[in-house]
């Protein structure tokens, strides 16, 4: 676990991060505390992710994104995005500011 609010716990697993100078890619795995519905009304219960992280910018790209019905990524497929070119910034004390901490400090 490396992030936990009121609405999900987050899980990343360091053993997924490969680096290649200053990008670093990791999967995560979010788990919403309650079912909710996506943009396009899809109830879902938890998402995967590949991502890649600009460690010198601070930055970060969306290689695959998948919604499932499950709880902890089981369930049925409930939606996926494809890889995207468009970097989006980072703030430090989000979740996604955790997430690139702990993939850019992996060697």
């Amino acid at each position: 676990m490396v992030y936990d609010n009121d609405e999900y716990i987050a899980y990343a697993d360091p053993d997924t991060v490969s680096r290649a100078g200053d990008l670093a890619q990791m999967r995560d795995l979010i788990d919403l505390k309650s079912p909710r519905s996506s943009p396009y009304g899809k109830q879902h219960a938890s998402s995967t992710a590949h991502s890649e992280f600009d460690c010198r910018n601070s930055r970060i790209r969306t290689i695959a994104f998948s919604l499932h019905s499950g709880q902890m990524g089981d369930g049925d497929l409930v939606e996926t995005v494809a890889e995207s070119n468009r970097w989006l910034p980072v703030a430090p004390g989000t979740l996604l500011g955790v997430l690139l901490q702990l993939a850019c400090s992996q060697a």
